[in-house]
């Protein structure tokens, strides 16, 4: 018989469990849509994933929460072991743990809202965290203060299929800028343009039409597509600030005249000044002023909720070297007119300094942006010498720009998406030494490009977007959700580089497990490693442009092409053409030879397999998909860090046969080609099925290839034409006597002393300790303005005493100028031939930049 009173006795024992529940009373401060609601929300969220009830009474809680801004430590009614303060700096903030009327408490306090979220959600992650009965346990006193004020990603409108999915999409926005919030970025840069065959050049009529200019318009779209976009573009605008981030968007492109605003993409150029679905038709030579001045008023009254403007400003926004100047002054003396506090940041590439100095005497709201290293990720330092292609040119870097009196600031982006377009990358060692190099000439910001912002590049405007991994490996909703250890440590450690490294060793443990977790987030940390290297001083500088290079899947040429490489950072890196020199007449250098960053690879490669091979170990039954795509990029980088580990030998030999005819030097360039493809065949393997085979980040016919097996079978074809020659070679062997993997000589040890300000007219001392086994050959001084434009000059240093390891070097008075900081860096060579550069690039920042007193 059935037992009547079993639903009422079960719903009584269901209502009692709830009443049990403990209660946690936030009292907060916090507006709605602000981001101080936002991070309250989140809060709450963790405590009822606690099985706990998040209540806004008082009454009856058993703990306390009292969140707001800095009054909220002297209004909350919390005892405290002492004096606790909110740093008046923006987005800082305080936390500390107490306890009222006997139950634990919690104070979390900000300078302004954005401070308030930064505590709630970082208080969220603790409470997260949590296992035992008390639910602040990881909650300790502290305050924090932004070592960097502007912290950034960008993306780019690279093809519209793919912009527009995501455009559409509200829980796209909220899921994305949820995890830039989290990881403490607060500004995202939405790129109007850049290559991409004309779409959005430029974004006005996408939006709206312009009163007084009939004949412009985005063809094929609809005044009901029109406003589609606009309500779309203002919701992920309201998203972004309901979560503390400024919102800029990127206007690049002024009026499509095709050329490289074309990108390499089958038929872009010749569609220029046509009337072609898709593109905008109708803005002229003779209305392109104009036009500019009176869509640029109305974008702004449309989305008066944008925080700044990106402007590209040379020809490669269509506009003509004549044209520059004069179109630039008109926008300009408009903005000043109707927007005079609005926030511009001027993109430095080829800028005439008749258009900054315009921005200046205006008086505009202005910076100056511009590229960290080249459109690359390299190394964590600015780098000590660019390429001589670019040298006298402001294309790759900080050129001439920071020059006193300072009238401008500056604002540094790093085109990672050149380099890290696809695969996993998190390195907290490199991000820690990158916030630290952006400050010079008192910058306080960078923007980076977001993962897989190249995604779709060169495809038809209207191609369906394609998917990263093949739907059996999917383990997201959305493909940036792969990259949140990317976000997490370029935000939280660009606000705090002293952050601990618990807060993502947590994360790799929940994961994939105690035991594994921590070697896969090793083998991570040391796989980010690779790409930044290979950009230094393993990559043809063809390759350095974002739309013809990409270092995680471009085999850089056959064997012939790369022995001309030059990597980027040509003071530090010797490339392959040059080692063949030296070794041909036997000089000696203070650079990182070929062979050394051979080796550099190679123990990188085997670190990293060791970390992969213990993470397998002990996997057990936490291998979900996650783990076998993040195992599936370790491999990949392990043995693309072998490919470049090769094939720096290669290229030495190849070098040698070619330099001196010697016929042996040819046969170890192909050994250690061979040895390159079978590493390539590797990273082929790795990918597997689990990669789709067609991953679209660049336009195929200017060598983006769509799979790793592809280039394999570039490399493959290279490398039978490499014995076809080598068959038909002249020469005789025995006229180098040199391996290709000959031993590094220990190099000398030295530290740089700090040297202090420099003065003009008064000469500066420099010092440096140095030691070596085999005895000190000679220490040079190396130094110059800084300005990338210069190359460096050289003075001796010279012992202090006949015994002392100090040395000494000048750099003359007469080449101190207020016009520049000075910087410099010491060469060492040993009695054994083995040099090196210091301050050591592997530790830290490799030269010395000193302050002139002005």
């Amino acid at each position: 018989m059935q037992n009547r009173f079993l639903p009422f006795t079960l719903t009584f024992l269901l209502a009692l469990a709830a009443s049990a529940k403990e209660k946690v009373a936030i009292i907060a401060d916090a507006a709605p849509n602000s981001p101080a609601g936002h991070g309250i929300e989140v809060l709450r969220a963790a405590i009822r994933a606690k099985n706990l009830e998040a209540v806004t009474s008082p009454e009856g809680a058993d703990y306390f929460v009292f969140a707001g801004d800095s009054r909220a430590m002297s209004r909350a009614p919390v005892s405290k072991g002492r004096a606790v303060t909110v740093p008046q700096v923006p987005e800082s903030f305080s936390v500390f743990r107490g306890r009222t009327s006997g139950k634990p408490a919690v104070v979390i306090a900000g300078s302004d809202t954005r401070g308030v979220m930064y505590a709630a959600l970082d208080t969220a992650e603790r409470i997260a965290r949590s296992k035992g009965t008390d639910l602040f346990e990881h909650i300790q006193q502290r305050s924090e203060t932004p070592y960097l004020q502007v912290r950034g990603v960008s993306t780019y409108t690279m093809q519209r299929a793919y912009f527009e999915a995501r455009l559409y999409d509200e829980r796209y926005w909220t899921r994305y800028f949820d995890l830039l919030a989290k990881s403490r970025i607060n500004s995202f840069v939405l790129i109007f343009g850049y290559e991409n065959g004309g779409f959005m050049a430029p974004p006005y009529p996408y939006f709206f039409n312009t009163p007084g200019f009939p004949d412009v318009e985005f063809v094929g779209l609809t005044p009901e597509g029109q406003a589609k976009n606009t309500a779309a573009f203002k919701k992920m605008l309201s998203l972004a600030h309901e979560r503390g981030i400024a919102l800029t968007a990127g206007i690049w492109d002024h009026i499509y005249r095709g050329g490289v605003q074309g990108g390499g993409i089958p038929g872009a150029s010749a569609a220029a000044g046509k009337r072609v679905p898709g593109l905008v038709w109708g803005v002229t030579a003779d209305n392109l002023p104009a036009y500019t001045k009176a869509s640029l008023q109305q974008f702004l009254q449309v989305f008066p909720e944008l925080d700044a403007i990106q402007f590209r400003m040379h020809d490669e926004s269509g506009l003509k070297r004549e044209e520059i100047v004069p179109f630039w002054h008109d926008v300009f003396s408009a903005i000043k007119r109707d927007h005079p506090n609005l926030r511009l940041d001027l993109r430095a590439k080829d800028l005439p300094d008749a258009v900054i100095n315009d921005a200046v005497n205006l008086g505009l709201n202005s910076e100056i942006s511009t590229k960290y290293w080249m459109e690359q990720m390299g190394l964590p330092f600015h780098p000590t010498h660019i390429n001589v292609q670019n040298q006298k040119d402001r294309r790759h870097g900080y050129a001439d720009l920071l020059r006193y009196p300072q009238t401008y600031r500056v604002h540094w982006q790093l085109w990672n998406g050149g380099t890290t377009r696809l695969l996993l990358w998190g390195d907290p060692e490199y991000v820690r030494r990158f916030a630290a190099s952006i400050k010079i000439y008192g910058s306080q910001g960078f923007e980076l490009n977001e993962m897989l912002a190249t995604k779709m590049l060169g495809e038809p405007q209207d191609e369906k977007p394609l998917d990263i991994l093949n739907p059996q490996y999917r383990y997201y909703d959305y493909e940036f959700e792969r990259y949140w250890h990317f976000y997490q440590l370029w935000g939280r450690l660009t606000y705090d580089p002293q952050t601990d490294p618990a807060l993502w060793r947590d994360d790799f443990n929940a994961r994939f497990g105690a035991e594994s977790g921590p070697h896969v987030m090793a083998a991570l940390h040391l796989a980010s490693k690779v790409l930044p290297r290979i950009v230094a001083a393993s990559y043809l500088y063809k390759n350095f442009p974002t739309t013809r290079g990409w270092a995680e899947m471009n085999r850089q040429g056959s064997l012939p092409q790369y022995a001309g490489e030059d990597g980027s950072d040509i003071q530090q890196f010797m490339n392959v053409r040059d080692e063949a020199k030296s070794i041909l007449a036997g000089t000696e250098t203070p650079m990182r030879r070929p062979e050394e960053t051979s080796q550099w690879f190679a123990q990188t490669a085997g670190a990293i397999e060791h970390h992969v091979s213990e993470a397998q170990r002990t996997i057990g039954d936490r291998a979900g998909n996650e783990y076998r795509s993040t195992v599936a990029d370790l491999k990949i980088l392990a043995g693309l860090s072998r490919y470049h580990s090769a094939r720096l030998l290669a290229g030495i030999s190849y070098n040698l046969y070619k330099q001196s005819g010697d016929v042996q030097a040819f046969d170890d360039a192909i050994a250690s080609e061979k040895q390159a493809l079978g590493s390539w065949k590797s990273m082929v393997e790795a990918a597997g099925d689990i990669y789709s085979d067609n991953l679209a980040f660049g336009v195929h016919q200017v060598g983006f290839s769509r799979h790793w097996k592809e280039e394999y079978e570039l490399l493959s074809r290279d490398f039978e034409q490499l014995k076809r020659e080598r068959e038909t070679a002249t020469g005789k062997p025995g006229a180098v006597h040199h391996s290709p993997v000959a031993t590094i000589l220990a190099a000398p040890a030295a530290k740089i002393l700090p040297a202090g300000t420099a003065e003009p007219g008064k000469d500066l001392r420099v010092s440096a300790h140095v030691e070596s086994q085999s005895g000190i050959k000679s220490v040079r001084l190396r130094y110059r303005h800084m300005t990338q434009t210069e190359d460096y000059q050289a003075a001796e240093m010279t012992r202090d005493s006949p015994s002392s390891d100090n040395f000494t070097g000048t750099i003359p008075g007469s080449f101190i100028d207020p016009k520049w900081d000075l910087m410099y860096f010491a060469e060492t060579i040993g009695n054994n031939g083995g040099g090196r550069m210091y301050p050591d690039l592997e530790t830290e920042q490799p030269y010395v930049i000193v302050s002139v007193k002005r």
